[in-house]
């Protein structure tokens, strides 16, 4: 069975269950599945999470289906109570979550509770994930309604979660020692807090959610306020912090970068009201 077809068969199974509500896939529709190397995760809301027997009963017609289940690899929080399935070496993962606690925390992450990244996870990517949700089943439009409170994409949130990243960019007394000692692994160690910070400044005063730092080049393309050449800006920042020959001049030229951000930001603070990716 081709894994198109075992993921519909998949939807129309969990939608059986009365407990689900509504059913979306975050990703493009129509990327090309490549094993070991695509995924499928399906997000799936519902008045009380079924549990793991009547997961395994919905599950119970496809059991020729798939090569291989594995339960609960998630057992709550933010990524729910996840199931995976191998299907011609890709996985499809329905993560299942009651309502209440997925609008509970994406209120929370828009009242600008949760600016700060917690380990790998980005709270406001979890609003770009929703934002961009394809909803494949739901009840009572469960899902469309949590899609639209986040596609109001709130002004003080954006305002807040710039601040945070833009005054949080450059670390001077690192960055001094950088310069003063030309220490290349520990310059990696300071350019990547201070990219990922800048990152998320800049999207934040383009009114766009920071998804990951996946699809960069293209994200930063479409945003209409940002620095003159900023892409390559930014790979001229990485590449010449590769060699103690130039790691001055990339410090100089991350800082330069982020002062003309800093200056859109706060200077164009109506980009924060009006602009939208």
């Amino acid at each position: 069975m081709k894994t198109e077809e075992f993921k519909q068969r998949l939807i129309q199974e969990i939608a059986k269950c009365e407990k689900v509500k509504g059913i979306g896939q975050t990703g493009d529709l129509k990327a090309p599945l490549i094993p070991n190397q695509s995924d499928i995760d399906l997000f799936v809301i519902c008045s009380t999470v079924p549990t793991k027997e009547e997961r395994l009963e919905l599950y119970a017609s496809l059991k020729d289906a798939y090569s291989r289940l594995d339960m609960e690899v998630a057992n709550g929080g933010i990524w729910g109570y996840g199931d995976i399935f191998i299907c011609n070496e890709i996985d499809v993962m329905p993560m299942y979550y009651t309502i209440d606690e997925m609008e509970g925390y994406l209120d929370e992450v828009l009242a600008g509770k949760h600016i700060e990244k917690e380990g790998r996870f980005y709270p406001i990517g979890r609003l770009a994930s929703i934002e961009s949700l394809h909803i494949l089943y739901e009840e009572e439009q469960a899902w469309t309604r949590i899609q639209e409170k986040v596609k109001a994409h709130p002004k003080t949130l954006f305002q807040a979660w710039y601040q945070n990243n833009i005054n949080q960019v450059l670390d001077e007394e690192d960055l001094s020692r950088v310069v003063l000692r030309k220490e290349v692994l520990f310059y990696h160690q300071v350019l990547e807090e201070a990219l990922d910070r800048l990152l998320q400044a800049l999207y934040a005063v383009n009114n766009c959610y920071f998804p990951s730092r996946k699809r960069t080049e293209k994200a930063i393309a479409s945003f209409d306020i940002k620095p003159d050449n900023c892409y390559e800006r930014l790979l001229t920042i990485i590449k010449n912090a590769t060699s103690a020959d130039t790691i001055e001049e990339s410090v100089k030229e991350l800082r330069a970068i982020t002062a003309e951000i800093k200056l859109l930001g706060d200077e164009g603070k109506l980009s924060i009201d009006e602009v939208s990716c």
